[in-house]
């Protein structure tokens, strides 16, 4: 790896591990003890390399670590860092790369936005889409790599209602700058009961009239992530000052997360899914903002193909519809649709390319996980032989990274044909091309980082395409990847074997494991904070396909029952 990406993890503990409280601390108890109880099933990552993984900031920028800590939900009346399990998230322990105890997958870091530089601010990253977690008995296994069941927009939608209600609320939204301000110590900082000497302030009154705004800002300014991770902003000395200026870093999120809506008069895509393209289409060309009715599973992100320094016709190719060759650009859209901010015509923006790359290459140390014996019990051995004989005659062949034409395999159609539908007349690989390329090269530019140095982060060249098929990837670990098909639409393997009985509705979002089916249990009468009901007659969820002599409908239940056990083996 570059000499200068080296540095960069290694650098972000020294901050954070500097830093003190500067904010309400999550609550504790129930959180530490059940990070503590987890087994991982040790594929690949040491245990700092998952604390980098699971906590290292790629650039989102969704809010001020003070307003997270501080502000409570309009649903449970709780402080909305609480139970965080409700919308799906893991629990993680604190330390020195995750000091204030944040659930997986959420990042802290000093912001590189001008008007807020060097503010502690929370973002995600990949881990909280990719990592999973089963339970089965009372036990936990944490499996790196693997599908989250977090609800991404339910996640949304409760924190914009929560700070939309606070700003309406002149009482509660004073209470709420207090604590702020007291959580970073700020001296002069009036006490809870002085609150209602300011409800009649200006700023106050009017903070709740907030329009959505998109995170494509033209007035945009940022500074390099070195200068970002050595400043702490300061604070005018009078409290009234400081409350405009809170009230106007409010406002700010608020229209941001009023702009970001994952769903715009489409399918719901609840736990485990979304539609990444659809939210990109309509972040960054919303004058053509389509209905987003694609959603798909997250993918498993274990053997992923590592395209840097190969040639052409070597390259693999990545996502359920192969468009890309580059982890890197992809991963610079992610960082956009969680929240990095940028400017649409300079290119500056919020994201942290160095440790986009130090995320990469951690994804490449990963391995398909072994099933959890000790947990689930143990894989019949004479089962799975014969198995393996019925996995290379019916599946082997196609599940070698191969692309093949919706009409042979037969699911659902949408996330083929939707990525490259037009944005005005340029269809959309065209479209995002330059703008993904453009805000890498620009923050190369800005965080200094080599061109000898840019040639070993990144595939080349970089091809967007629009396919119209899509990608039979291997299947190792596939036991730990449900629900299945692209779309998540059918909740167990044994299910998938099934397909003139797969469930037309099944609950997702349930970790308890079903190890006979492989898969979570689905039941419609499961229950849990995280449960949602998943429904195959929405567009885009369809459970058709995969079916047919090539996918085991011939097989008699004993060999359907022998390949199932051959495919915990995986």
């Amino acid at each position: 790896m570059p000499s200068v990406l080296r540095a960069i993890p290694a650098a972000v503990v020294a901050l954070l591990a500097g830093c003190g409280p500067s904010g309400r601390q999550p609550s504790r108890g129930s959180l530490e003890t059940a990070a503590n109880a987890i087994s991982y099933t040790a594929n690949g990552w040491s245990q700092g390399e998952r604390d980098q993984a699971y906590h290292l900031a790629e650039g989102s920028e969704l809010m001020p670590y003070s307003l997270l800590a501080n502000l409570k939900s309009v649903k449970t009346g709780k402080p909305f860092l609480q139970e965080m399990e409700r919308f799906g998230f893991l629990p993680d322990r604190s330390g020195p790369m995750n000091p204030y105890g944040l659930p997986v997958g959420l990042t802290l870091s000093r912001s590189r936005n001008a008007g807020t530089a060097g503010m502690e601010i929370v973002g995600f990253n990949c881990a909280a889409c990719h990592v999973g977690e089963l339970t089965y008995q009372g036990r936990r296994v944490r499996i790196d790599g693997a599908p989250a069941t977090v609800n991404l927009q339910a996640y949304q939608v409760e924190f914009k209602e929560s700070l939309d209600a606070a700003m309406k609320s002149p009482r509660d939204l004073v209470a709420l700058v207090i604590a702020i301000e007291k959580a970073r110590s700020t001296p002069n900082t009036p006490s809870e009961q002085d609150a209602i000497k300011y409800d009649g302030e200006a700023a106050v009154k009017g903070a709740g009239d907030v329009e959505a705004a998109p995170t494509a800002d033209p007035s945009f300014h940022s500074v390099s992530s070195a200068v970002a991770d050595a400043t702490r902003p300061a604070r005018p000395p009078d409290f009234k000052e400081r409350l405009k200026d809170d009230i106007a870093i409010l406002r700010a999120r608020l229209a941001y997360l009023k702009n970001g809506k994952l769903l715009l008069d489409g399918t719901e895509p609840g736990p485990g899914r979304i539609d990444a393209f659809g939210a990109a289409r309509n972040l960054l060309f919303p004058q053509y903002a389509a209905k987003m009715q694609s959603p798909v599973s997250f993918p498993f992100i274990w053997s992923v193909p590592d395209n840097i320094g190969k040639k052409a016709a070597d390259f693999k190719w990545i996502h359920y519809d192969g468009n890309t060759n580059s982890i890197l650009e992809r991963n610079i859209g992610q960082a956009l649709g969680m929240g990095a901010v940028f400017d649409p015509k300079t290119y500056e923006s919020t994201l942290r390319i160095a440790n986009l790359h130090s995320l990469e290459v951690l994804t490449h140390k990963l391995q398909p996980p072994k099933w959890p014996a000790d947990v689930l019990g143990a894989i019949d051995e004479g089962k799975a032989q014969q198995g393996e004989r019925i996995f290379n005659e019916k599946c082997a062949g196609c599940h070698q990274d191969r692309m093949f034409p919706q009409m042979q395999i037969g699911t659902d159609p949408n996330r083929a044909n939707s990525f490259g539908q037009p944005v005005g007349e340029v269809p959309f690989p065209k479209a995002v091309a330059p703008i993904l390329n453009g805000l890498k090269m620009r923050a190369f530019a800005d965080d200094g980082v080599s061109p000898a140095e840019q040639a070993g982060m990144d595939a080349n060249p970089v091809v967007w395409r629009a396919t119209t098929q899509y990608l039979a990837r291997p299947l190792n670990g596939i036991w730990a990847t449900g629900p299945y098909l692209h779309n998540g639409s059918v909740p167990t393997l044994y299910d998938l074997l099934h397909p003139g009985s797969r469930p037309a509705r099944f609950v997702a979002g349930n970790r308890e494991f079903d190890p006979v089916k492989i898969g979570y249990q689905s039941g419609l009468d499961a229950t849990g904070a995280n449960v949602w009901v998943f429904d195959t007659t929405q567009p885009g969820n369809s459970n058709i396909g995969h079916s047919g002599d090539a996918f085991g409908t011939t097989l008699t239940e004993d060999q359907k029952s022998a390949l199932l056990e051959y495919l915990k083996k995986l």
